[in-house]
């Protein structure tokens, strides 16, 4: 939607000039004229490039967060939406989404829903946010959805955070080493076996195979970071694929630690997503559909929630769904099953998503903790190894005087 510079005067004969988006001169003009403004000139704003750079543009998921926060808020308050919006664009950091908002609010002014308006940005809003939003609309309860899903994504930035974190000391060690190894493998043991050679010193096995590896790299490098490039990219083709998507993640929960990690990630997101959806009022075909695309974060148990659907459609109930689906642990089976028993399905899903949350960070905990002495034992034994490749011809040499 075009933005619009403008130079008005108010009542009492001062200039305004100003921005607004609209879809033409005339709406411009009347949004004026709702303010007490005169239009005096217009012209079509267009956007510099800095405005539209990475810096300008991003939108963060913390921003996101914030602005379903604030407009639960002012919602709650008693504010109509265009109030509410109008007091939310002035207040996001994000300029990016600061401009949607306020296309958003153009959109709902021109006799367009909430949904509809938000529909218009499916890279910014994703599916699950715009299915609990249309329901709450529907229903009457936007402000409680709109908490519900702050809430939720705020769980999904703290775990995304939590796995960040556990993944910076690990990089940290493998740069190290590979510094390391680069700098005393690549140069400086070269240089002195070059001058062990010349003083007719043999060098011990450990130092000529140290040597073979480091002579095996600078000879084949090219060729090495090629078969790693073509490696990547022919896994990434792979995962692209159904079938391949589905046999990698299957492989990936399978991984030591690392594996546990990601599968209860996952439960995670399908409990806490289950719940916040059933709670908004979705019907289960509604929710079983969201959450088999790209919700879970896991193709092969994507997978899995779609055979538990199907089974579902057939008149089964959702445990034994989940059930003949299989992969699934008892422990949310038995939940999930006391939950329809019961008729209190949706707190069944939140405590299995507070378990499974727990389960994540502890796994990451102790993933952390067994990653520290294991890089040390990594790093003192390649440098146990490049002191000795250097030292024992140093003592063949000074044994020789």
């Amino acid at each position: 939607m075009p933005k619009f510079k403008y130079r008005a005067i108010d009542d009492a004969g001062r200039l305004i000039k100003g921005e607004l988006i609209a879809t033409g001169d005339r709406e411009l003009e009347a949004k004026l004229a709702g303010k007490g403004l005169t239009l005096v000139s217009v012209q079509s704003h267009t956007d510099r490039f800095w405005d539209k750079s990475f810096l300008g543009d991003r939108i963060r998921q913390r921003d996101i967060i914030e602005f379903y926060h604030r407009l639960h808020q002012t919602l709650e308050l008693g504010l109509p939406m265009l109030s509410a919006l109008e007091e939310n664009a002035t207040q996001l950091p994000s300029r990016g989404l600061r401009r949607i908002v306020d296309e958003m609010r153009v959109s709902i002014e021109n006799g367009n829903s909430f949904t509809s308006a938000m529909s218009r940005f499916p890279k910014v809003f994703g599916k699950l946010d715009m299915a609990i939003i249309r329901m709450g609309e529907e229903s009457g309860v936007l402000p409680k959805c709109l908490k519900d899903l702050s809430e939720f994504l705020e769980w999904k930035e703290e775990i995304r955070s939590t796995v960040r974190r556990a993944a910076i000391y690990p990089s940290f060690v493998i740069i190290v080493i590979v510094a390391v190894i680069g700098v005393w493998v690549g140069y400086v043991l070269p240089q002195l076996a070059g001058l062990l050679s010349q003083m007719g010193v043999a060098l011990p096995g450990i130092t000529q195979f140290i040597l073979d590896i480091s002579h095996f790299f600078q000879r084949w490098w090219k060729i090495i970071i090629l078969a790693i490039a073509v490696l990547v990219m022919a896994l990434f083709g792979i995962s692209r694929t159904k079938k391949g998507g589905i046999m990698m993640h299957r492989y990936v929960l399978n991984l030591p630690v690392l594996g546990m990690v990601f599968f209860n990630i996952a439960l995670a997101r399908l409990s806490n997503n289950f719940a916040t959806m059933y709670q908004a009022g979705m019907s289960i075909n509604a929710i079983f559909e969201i959450l088999s695309k790209d919700v879970l974060g896991n193709r092969y148990l994507e997978m899995l929630l779609k055979k538990s659907f199907d089974a579902v459609q057939r008149g089964e109930s959702i445990a034994r769904g989940f059930e003949k689906a299989g992969g699934f642990p008892p422990l949310l089976l038995g939940a999930v099953k006391n939950g329809e028993t019961t008729g209190t399905l949706d707190e069944a899903f939140k405590r299995l998503g507070n378990y499974y949350d727990r389960q994540a960070q502890r796994t990451v905990q102790t993933m952390i903790s067994a990653i520290e002495p294991l890089s040390i034992i990594m790093l003192g034994g390649i440098f146990g190894m490049i002191v000795l490749s250097i030292l024992l011809p140093l003592y063949d040499v000074i044994g020789q005087f």
